[in-house]
């Protein structure tokens, strides 16, 4: 006979909100989540102490998601990123990726003109970004070692997920960030279909697989008030946020053209629930009064 894991609470209230009442989403032996009902949120409320491999060498070497490999196609896509954060920062001169995972977003931005610095809380991580030739810190999220108004630009790319307190690390977003600049935030999205459809099947909530590893499902809509009540204003979320200037000359023909096939995949994306993620820009204001009434505001 299999005895029933001993569960110990995660979060007793949704972590953005504060809602205590929630409704199931789904419960295996080791974990558990639930929905908040004041946000919306998905979020763990039970796990096993202890559930997990870590974030150190077998998690990049052996994840399904294989970090370690498709570095050109991995550094094009965060290009196209940092210059769509380009857009809404045009005066930025540097950039901060938290979990700098293998540095292909601190590659895309010394491509981009940026000084790039990389911050991870695995040391596997941050020895391999350094041993690659890139500026990369220990530490976390929740915490970071840089003092304030420090970047143009952070990029926080399926990492806000893995945190225990998300609403402090994206105030400690808030706090490194200069006034103008931009984080761009990107999640998976609570409405993929198989977060809906087979919530004990899909990889999403499995003990196994990212249920150790994901403590929140954000949607669209949460996920911008949660930078704004962070103090930073959303201006742009979405399943995927395309660049609003296109190359012109001889490449306009081929950048228009993949803009509009693009535009029409987040468009069959956001019907049918087929893409895993979500993105949000998010500002900080330029001045104190500003900033004032972005956090009254989403009080």
């Amino acid at each position: 006979m299999v005895r029933p894991a001993m569960l110990a609470p995660f979060y007793s209230a949704c972590p953005v909100c504060k809602e205590t009442g929630s409704r199931p989403v789904v419960a295996f032996r080791e974990l558990s989540y639930g929905r908040c009902t004041g946000c919306g949120l998905i979020y763990k409320r039970e796990q096993q102490p202890g559930l997990g491999d870590g974030y150190e060498e077998k998690y990049f070497k052996h994840n399904r998601a294989k970090y370690l490999s498709r570095w050109d196609h991995r550094v094009r896509k965060c290009l196209r990123q940092v210059l769509v954060c380009l857009e809404y920062a045009p005066h930025a001169k540097d950039l901060l990726d938290v979990g700098c995972s293998a540095g292909y977003v601190l590659e895309a931005a010394r491509r981009a003109g940026l000084k790039a610095t990389g911050l991870d809380y695995s040391q596997f991580s941050v020895n391999l970004c350094r041993e690659r030739g890139y500026t990369a810190e220990y530490g976390s999220l929740t915490q970071m070692p840089f003092p304030d108004a420090s970047f143009d630009i952070i990029t926080l790319k399926h990492t806000l997920e893995h945190v225990d307190q998300p609403m402090d690390g994206l105030r400690e977003i808030q706090r490194v960030l200069r006034p103008g600049g931009v984080a761009f935030v990107i999640v998976p999205d609570a409405a993929y279909y198989k977060i809906i459809v087979m919530p004990r099947k899909g990889r999403s909530f499995r003990p196994d697989r990212r249920g150790w590893q994901h403590h929140v499902y954000f949607y669209e809509h949460n996920l911008a008030d949660a930078c704004a009540r962070a103090g930073m204003h959303p201006v742009k979320a979405g399943k995927d946020i395309l660049r609003r200037r296109l190359a012109k000359g001889v490449r306009a023909p081929y950048e228009y053209v993949r803009f509009a096939f693009l535009w029409a995949w987040v468009q069959v994306c956001r019907l049918t629930h087929m893409r895993r993620e979500i993105q949000v820009i998010a500002q900080k204001p330029k001045t104190d009064a500003q900033l004032t009434a972005q956090k009254a505001e989403a009080a």
